[in-house]
């Protein structure tokens, strides 16, 4: 199913007990409406940030800066992705896991800092558009976003509390669907039996 933002307002609607729902996600005139869009950034920025979403994990070959590395630590300063909400981890051209520092260079842009070059930076990136989202992701935006307006929306603080213990649950719940996506070993071809043969 695409999902859409109007589809993730009426969810967020629903965790509040609120049964009306929003005929468009972009309404200017529904005060309900108003509310959600004015969270709605922060919320599914934050719920990205939280999880390394395989919708919307991306791998980079980094740019070096122009510029020596400020921190005498590390030998190579490079540019930070622009479409990225959270690095996770750097990688060499081997695959191999390395260290790094996010940082902020002397014109204000963040940068990122290592001993490694070439560097392989797997991150979470900023998903806008809604028919990306997987319904694990869906039901946790719809919790966090509900966390934030449900005091403002129903006048009760508690339906905002418990949706933020939901929340909780659907990101846990996310790793776990996450996890069966993939596997992180390949089979022992020395060991393989072709049935055909």
């Amino acid at each position: 199913m695409a999902y859409s933002k109007t589809n993730i307002f009426n969810l967020t609607l629903n965790i509040l007990g609120v049964s009306a729902p929003i005929q468009n996600g972009n309404e200017t005139t529904d005060t309900r409406a108003i509310l959600l869009d004015n969270q709605y950034e922060l919320a599914r920025d934050t719920v990205l940030k939280d999880y390394d979403w395989n919708f919307a994990m991306r791998h980079k070959n980094l740019a070096l800066t122009a510029n020596k590395s400020p921190n005498p630590n590390y030998l190579y300063e490079f540019a930070y992705p622009n479409d990225c909400i959270s690095a996770r981890k750097l990688l060499d051209e081997n695959g191999k896991e390395k260290k790094f520092l996010i940082a902020t260079s002397e014109n204000n842009e963040r940068t990122i800092l290592t001993n490694t070059n070439p560097a392989i930076l797997k991150y979470t990136r900023l998903v806008e558009q809604e028919t990306y989202f997987t319904p694990e992701f869906v039901m946790a935006l719809g919790q966090f976003l509900a966390s934030l307006t449900g005091e403002v929306i129903t006048g009760s603080m508690d339906k905002g509390n418990n949706a933020l213990k939901k929340y909780e649950m659907f990101i846990a719940k996310g790793k776990v669907q996450n996890a069966t996506e993939g596997t992180d070993k390949d089979e022992d071809e020395s060991t393989y039996v072709d049935s055909r043969y």
